[in-house]
């Protein structure tokens, strides 16, 4: 008798610590491991979750991004979540990219801009497939260049407008050639 109230409690102490675990998460979308922020569900071109875009913005920028994905086929989708937790930025924005499989089947050609409100952090998380076009050191620059002079100001439609502009340029270059 003594052995399944124990179970009882523990059952009970598990199931509590995996319900406050998701609270606070943004979306829910992937299982929840080791107190890590769950991954919202793609819902679009633009995942706003913490509402800092205008409706108009968040349209101008879809509209921009599914323009140049009929253009060259490659996928972006920006996300914006107000904290990461306790999680670096690039785990959080690759756990994104593998949850949201952007990119075309076996060229793994997509981009997942990731913006963390409360860390003040931006990472363009970049497919395999798509290195032929943009490297790493591109994203970075512009981040740095394009983005969070911007973001500093508090445009962050502005930012993310000129951030995605200079990416969709750097991916219309083909740079198998150098």
């Amino acid at each position: 008798m003594k052995r399944g109230v124990h179970f009882v409690v523990l059952s009970f102490a598990i199931w509590i610590a995996a319900c406050s675990t998701s609270v606070g998460a943004e979306n829910s979308g992937a299982a929840f491991d080791s107190g890590k922020i769950a991954v919202p569900q793609l819902t679009g071109r633009i995942n706003d979750t913490v509402n800092l875009l205008s409706r108009a913005d968040q349209e101008r920028l879809s509209d921009l991004l599914k323009a140049y994905e009929q253009e060259t086929g490659h996928q972006i989708a920006v996300l914006i979540i107000s904290t990461l937790g306790n999680e670096a930025i690039e785990s959080y924005c690759l756990r994104t990219a593998n949850t949201w499989h952007l990119g075309r089947k076996h060229i793994d050609d997509g981009v997942v801009v990731c913006v963390a409100m409360k860390e003040k952090e931006v990472r363009i998380e970049l497919g395999i497939g798509i290195n032929r076009y943009i490297s790493n050191a591109d994203a970075q620059e512009i981040i740095d260049r394009e983005m969070t002079p911007s973001f500093a100001k508090r445009d962050f439609a502005g930012g993310l407008e000129r951030g995605l502009k200079k990416l969709m340029e750097e991916g219309r270059k083909d740079r198998t050639d150098i």
